[in-house]
């Protein structure tokens, strides 16, 4: 079939969108649209260029999953009743607790997804990838919960705390996880050079997230959430043009952090020869995924208004 926003679907995406349908993620035309004009095969076949089918499908199942989460919290106006979010996201913390264990028969649609997603990917994980997974998306969940208490009570954030929790909110450290399984790239764990993975890592998240909100602007706005373009302006108190371009400067700076860290950890600078091969391969993952993601906000539909074309490159030049 055809998709009206972004012409042909690709075997790919079909494939998603049957999987998306099956598991009860999108449900009438509307939703399918939307999904198959977001592209999210696009960037996992991207992010992982040297991946066989079932890897790129298994990590694009994951970025549907992790984008209609986002988005039905926050596009749905999840949250304006206290509570509301809190019973939504229980079912997943139970499957992040329990570590893909059997749930209660009664439980949340999105919870089995969750489930199905956890069992199949963390198969043959060690035990503190399970941990650092179940981590990383449970700290999701308390910052969006965080997010939507401050959206509730009108609370609007300087830049640096919304940097912080922005940061938290990307989601990109979970799909991260997700890769060094379908990449076969783990994470070394090693004392010498943790912590500047570590330091790669919330480099990466703050160019996605801030990528993302540089995207998001008219969809943010719609929604009436603030994003770093409102929060520059306001703090700034700029033009919303004029922060558009503050953004796209900071996106710059936190790349040559990134790229500055990457080179060091690949040239293999403090780090201990036994591991630096594992240490070049979880970098090398790091930065095709940053390529991709940047590469796939130029083309996704997540933000285009329906019925209309993809939203046009931003004025102040590509991201890449």
């Amino acid at each position: 079939m055809d998709d009206p926003q972004t012409g042909p679907v690709s075997p790919g995406s079909e494939a998603l969108l049957r999987w998306a349908r099956a598991v009860g993620l999108v449900a009438d035309e509307a939703e399918q649209r939307r999904l198959a004009a977001m592209r999210l095969e696009v960037l996992a076949a991207g992010a992982l260029p040297r991946a066989g089918a079932q890897e790129i499908a298994l990590t694009a199942q994951w970025a549907v999953f992790i984008c209609l989460v986002d988005d039905m919290i926050d596009r749905q106006s999840m949250g304006l009743v206290p509570g509301e979010v809190e019973t939504f996201t229980a079912p997943l913390r139970e499957v992040l607790a329990i570590g893909g264990g059997l749930l209660p028969a009664a439980t949340s649609p999105h919870a089995v997804v969750l489930r199905g997603l956890w069992e199949r990917t963390a198969e043959g994980m060690s035990d503190r990838w399970r941990e650092r997974f179940a981590e990383d998306y449970t700290d999701f969940l308390n910052a969006t919960e965080e997010e939507v208490a401050l959206r509730r009570h009108g609370v609007q954030l300087s830049l640096e705390p919304y940097v912080q929790l922005r940061r938290r909110t990307i989601t990109l450290l979970p799909l991260l996880d997700v890769l060094e399984r379908t990449g076969h790239a783990p994470w070394v764990e090693c004392g010498q050079v943790s912590a500047r993975l570590g330091e790669l890592r919330r480099a990466l998240a703050d160019v996605a997230g801030w990528a993302n909100d540089l995207a998001s602007v008219a969809d943010d706005a719609a929604a009436g959430q603030d994003n770093l373009v409102t929060v520059l302006a306001r703090q700034d108190g700029c033009s919303l043009t004029t922060a558009r371009a503050r953004a796209a400067a900071l996106i710059a700076d936190r790349r040559r952090d990134f790229t500055t860290a990457a080179t060091a950890l690949h040239t293999g600078h403090g780090v201990p020869p036994e591991r630096q091969a594992d240490v070049r391969r979880y970098v090398d993952l790091t930065q095709t995924f940053m390529t991709a993601t940047l590469r796939w906000l130029t083309r996704t539909g997540r933000f285009t208004p329906e019925p209309g074309p993809p939203a046009p490159p931003h004025p102040s030049g590509p991201l890449l």
